[in-house]
């Protein structure tokens, strides 16, 4: 095989599993009515927890990469990516079978430690979060360990256009994920979709397992450690050996796994809570675990900084938050992802508010209105990676952080009578600003960090990015319920008739939408601050 070919065929080989992944992420969200109906659970009562099959995956996503990344780091990315896909496959089949064997198991073994009748429905359903958590855990760990990769066949120039490249795949498998479980599950049963994945990763494991069994000669790798540009060297005499130094710091992963899982519950708690309990005399009721679970976050992050402070060898290094580069991509991944999840969830929300006549209406049409923002984001991450490569990362970074802040400041416009025409380059402008940040911002992190933390750079990426989308989601829900009230209370009369509520409730949703579009505006033009200060080659000046 051509050596000059072969890391492109490895980069696309390991990109086919990264999409399917990604796509998994979203495909549950078009076919939950179905599991809920086949599982025979209540809509009305269990519908909560059924969200755990969406939840739960993108939580075990996250948690993986806080350490699977670092693994690669120590002992090959081959070993960790092709374990990583077995996990994922064997989740798939686990999600598909979820209701038989996996549930008749579950029942079993509840019979021995409890008493009473368990519902065999919510033991499927049980069965079938724990599933996707598991496939989900394989999933997430793909992401970083491709990325760092992709790091390491490619020099820091050429890097930017591959990342790009990855960053567009990932995208583009959730956002068509809605679609793809929607066309699967209009002529076959739901579980087809995972069934579908089995053959996918069985193909993938065993071209991926001897496309990497040895390094393409000549490439460049990097020898040096202190992240500060790289020499062309020989590669090592064998991939599977891996790069890094030390050993695995398990007690860190487990506190950084932990204030994570703490994060998303008492963040999740909080915006579920807050849509069932709006009192008119005490405003937004917090779930009673709320608070606790968020303390609980952040004395787990305390202790997580303590031990990468002390620890040998560290899950991730805190000396490169001291790389201009690497601290202020970080940020600027935050920023940018606490944005754009306010983009994802104002869209459906404003047209199944203000526009959609029936709930059917309201899911096509904002199907369709999303992808106006994300299909323009995941392909804008292409040239987003050659324009770092050839100028640098400010100056896409700067250009996409600017477009997005144009599409909110253009979305503060729309009203209930403003026609989707209108709308759809709103959206595809800040679409096309998000997917030109995406290469530059993780070519900024991955290229700052030394080889043997190059996986776990690769898995803060996204990280940041999830952990801004988190917040995002939880604030700004919050944020919309209470400023919803606050208005309510200030437009509408006591003695009001129905037609004046159902008037006044509409002009409340329209002017708490705007304000979030506003904040959304501030926020990402906040992320002009770190951007602006990340150098425009690889070359990472360190603070003081």
């Amino acid at each position: 095989m051509n050596a000059m070919n072969r890391p492109a065929l490895i980069i696309i080989l390991i990109s086919l599993p990264i999409f399917i992944g990604a796509l998994d992420l979203t495909v549950v969200s078009a076919v939950l009515p179905h599991v809920v109906y086949d599982l025979e659970i209540p809509l009305q009562t269990g519908l909560d927890d059924a969200a755990w099959v969406v939840s739960g995956y993108l939580l075990a996503y996250t948690v993986a990469m806080t350490f699977m990344g670092r693994l690669s780091d120590l002992i090959g990315r081959r070993k960790v990516y092709l374990l990583a896909l077995a996990i994922f496959a064997a989740g798939s089949y686990l999600v598909a079978v979820a209701d038989t064997w996996p549930t008749q198991l579950a029942l079993r073994a509840y019979f021995l430690v409890a008493s009473g009748r368990p519902d065999p429905a919510y033991a499927s359903l049980a069965m079938l979060v724990a599933a996707r958590m598991i496939q989900a855990f394989g999933g997430g760990a793909m992401v970083p360990v491709g990325m760092a990769l992709a790091g390491d066949l490619y020099p820091p120039g050429p890097r930017a256009r591959i990342l790009g490249v990855i960053a567009a795949v990932d995208t583009a498998g959730w956002v068509v994920g809605h679609l793809y479980g929607g066309i699967l599950t209009r002529f076959f049963d739901w579980r087809m979709i995972f069934w579908l994945n089995l053959p996918v990763c069985a193909l993938a494991f065993g071209l991926i397992y001897f496309a990497l069994a040895k390094p393409p000669p000549g490439l460049p790798h990097p020898k040096n450690t202190d992240g500060g540009g790289e020499t062309p060297s020989q590669p090592p005499q064998s991939e599977e050996h891996g790069w890094g130094r030390g050993k695995m710091d398990w007690p860190g992963a487990l506190l950084i796994a932990l204030s994570l899982i703490a994060l998303n519950i008492g963040l999740g708690s909080n915006s579920e809570t807050t849509y069932g309990t709006l009192d008119t005399q005490k405003g937004i009721a917090w779930s009673s675990y709320a608070l606790p679970m968020l303390a609980a976050a952040a004395a787990l992050f305390g202790l997580f900084i303590w031990r990468q402070a002390r620890a040998a060898s560290p899950l991730i290094s805190l000396a490169l938050f001291r790389r201009v580069n690497f601290s202020a991509a970080s940020l600027a991944n935050f920023l940018v992802g606490f944005s754009l999840f306010v983009a994802i969830a104002n869209v459906p929300l404003f047209i199944n508010t203000l526009v959609a006549e029936t709930l059917e209406q309201g899911a096509w049409d904002s199907g369709w209105m999303l992808s106006a923002l994300t299909v323009p984001m995941a392909l804008a991450s292409i040239p987003g990676g050659w324009m770092s490569s050839r100028w640098g990362y400010r100056l896409p970074a700067v250009t996409g952080v600017l477009a997005g802040v144009a599409g909110f400041v253009m979305m503060t416009t729309w009203r209930a009578a403003t026609p989707y025409g209108t709308m759809i380059p709103h959206l595809a402008l800040a679409g096309v600003g998000f997917g030109l940040t995406m290469a530059p911002i993780a070519a900024a992190v991955i290229n700052a960090a030394p080889s043997e933390y190059r996986g776990s750079a690769s898995a803060l990426v996204i990280i940041f990015r999830l952990v801004g989308m988190t917040v995002g989601v939880s604030s700004m829900a919050t944020y919309g319920l209470q400023r919803a009230d606050v208005l309510s209370r200030q437009w509408l009369g006591a003695a009001a008739d129905l037609a004046e509520t159902i008037r006044v409730g509409m002009a409340v949703a329209e002017k708490v939408i705007q304000e979030t579009f506003i904040i959304a505006a501030i926020v990402c033009s906040l992320a002009l601050i770190p951007v602006l200060w990340l150098n425009t080659n690889s070359q990472d000046r360190r603070t003081s």
